[in-house]
C-alpha cells in the first residue's frame, strides 16, 4: 500500500511539473506596442516589507515576482521603465531607464531590489511624467502611461495634489495599483483606472493586464486621422498640424498658466504672490504655510475636460480647416 501511495504522489508531482512548463512553454508574450512608453513608478518603502495578509510573503517579494514575470514576458522593443520612490538616487530613482528591456539585466538588477524609506508619490510621478513628456517632444504619436503600484498614502501629499491634476491635463494616462491595501488608494477616484492586489498573482495580472491594454492606443492620432490631406493637392498644411497639433510637453510645475497678481505693500514695496519665507519658489507652498487641499483637488470632470482638450481640440481645428478649404475648393469648380 505504501509502494503505491509512494507512486501516486510521484506520479502527481509529474504531472503539475509538466502543467507548468507547458504553461510557461505557451504564455503569450506581452504587446504593448512601439509606440508606447510606460514607466512603473513602483513604491519600495518600508511598509513594503511588511507580509501580505493573503499570499504569506512580503509585498515587496510579490512585487519583485510580478516585475521578474513581466519582464520575462514581455515583447521586444517595449518601452518600459521602472522608477523607485527612495532607491537607485544615483540614477535619478530610475532602477530600469525607460526604453527597450533588456530580460537578463532588469531581472538580476529585480532581485537586488530592497523596500526602505517613505512614499514620495508626488515627486516621484512628477520625475516620470517629465521623462515621458520629454519623449512625446520627440515623437508625438503612441501612449504615455504610467502605472503606480503601491501600499499606501503619499507622504507628500501637499506635492501630489498639486502636481497631479498638470499631469492629467497633459494627456497622460496613469493607473494604479493598491497593494494589499484595506481599503481603496486615494488615487482610485482621481486616476484613469484603479486596481486592487492582494498577492502576488492578482499583482502580476494587474500589471500585464494595463501593458496589454496600452497596445492599439494611440495618445497623438494616427495615420487614418490626417489621411485626408492626401487629397489636398499643392496645399502645404505641415505648419498648420505643428502649430494646432503639438501638445503641451512641458516640464510638469502643477502652475497654473494664471498667475496671482502682485499687491503692494504698505511701505510702497510689490510682495510676491507667494507669502513664504526668503528662498522660497512663487507658486509653491512654504513649509510653513497650511496646505490648502481642498482647493487643490481636482475634480473628476475637470480631469475628463482637460484630456479630451489636450488630444481631441488640435484635431477638431484642423479638420474645420479642412473642410473650409475643401468648401472653397468646391465654390471656384462652380
Amino acid at each position: 500500500m505504501t509502494t503505491i501511495a509512494r507512486s501516486l504522489r510521484t506520479l502527481s508531482t509529474l504531472c503539475i511539473g509538466i502543467v507548468f512548463l507547458l504553461g510557461v512553454g505557451t504564455a503569450k508574450p506581452i504587446h504593448a506596442g512601439v509606440n508606447d512608453y510606460v514607466v512603473i513608478v513602483l513604491d519600495d518603502s518600508g511598509s513594503m516589507r511588511e507580509i501580505m495578509r493573503r499570499d504569506r510573503r512580503s509585498r515587496i517579494d510579490a512585487a519583485k515576482s510580478s516585475l521578474t514575470q513581466v519582464i520575462q514576458q514581455i515583447a521586444p522593443g517595449t518601452n518600459v521603465g521602472v522608477l523607485l520612490l527612495n532607491g537607485a538616487r544615483q540614477n535619478g530613482n530610475w532602477f530600469i531607464p525607460i526604453g527597450p528591456v533588456n530580460p537578463e539585466q532588469a531581472i538580476e538588477r529585480i532581485g537586488n531590489l530592497r523596500a526602505n524609506g517613505g512614499t514620495p508619490l508626488g515627486d516621484a510621478l512628477r520625475i516620470a511624467s517629465d521623462e515621458l513628456l520629454a519623449l512625446r517632444s520627440k515623437k508625438i504619436y503612441g501612449t504615455y502611461r504610467l502605472i503606480v503600484v503601491t501600499d499606501g498614502e503619499a507622504s507628500d501629499q501637499v506635492l501630489l495634489d498639486q502636481y497631479l491634476p498638470d499631469i492629467l491635463s497633459r494627456g497622460i494616462i496613469i493607473d494604479a495599483i493598491g497593494v494589499d491595501m484595506r481599503g481603496d488608494h486615494s488615487l482610485a477616484t482621481r486616476v484613469h483606472s484603479y486596481r486592487r492586489a492582494d498577492d502576488q498573482a492578482s499583482l502580476s495580472n494587474a500589471i500585464q493586464e494595463i501593458l496589454a491594454e496600452g497596445s492599439g492606443t494611440d495618445q497623438g492620432g494616427n495615420g487614418e486621422d490626417f489621411a485626408l490631406l492626401d487629397g489636398l493637392g499643392d496645399l502645404d498644411v505641415s505648419e498648420v498640424l505643428k502649430a494646432l497639433a503639438k501638445p503641451n510637453n512641458e516640464k510638469v510645475t502643477g502652475i497654473g498658466p494664471r498667475q496671482a497678481p502682485t499687491a503692494t505693500t504698505p511701505t510702497g514695496g510689490v510682495s510676491s504672490p507667494n507669502n513664504g519665507p526668503s528662498g522660497s519658489v512663487s507658486g509653491f507652498p512654504s513649509a510653513n504655510a497650511a496646505p490648502n487641499l481642498t482647493a487643490q483637488k481636482p475634480s473628476f470632470l475637470s480631469q475628463v475636460f482637460g484630456t479630451i482638450c489636450t488630444c481631441c481640440v488640435p484635431l477638431l481645428l484642423v479638420l474645420f480647416f479642412i473642410s473650409a478649404f475643401l468648401t472653397k475648393s468646391k465654390v471656384k469648380r462652380k
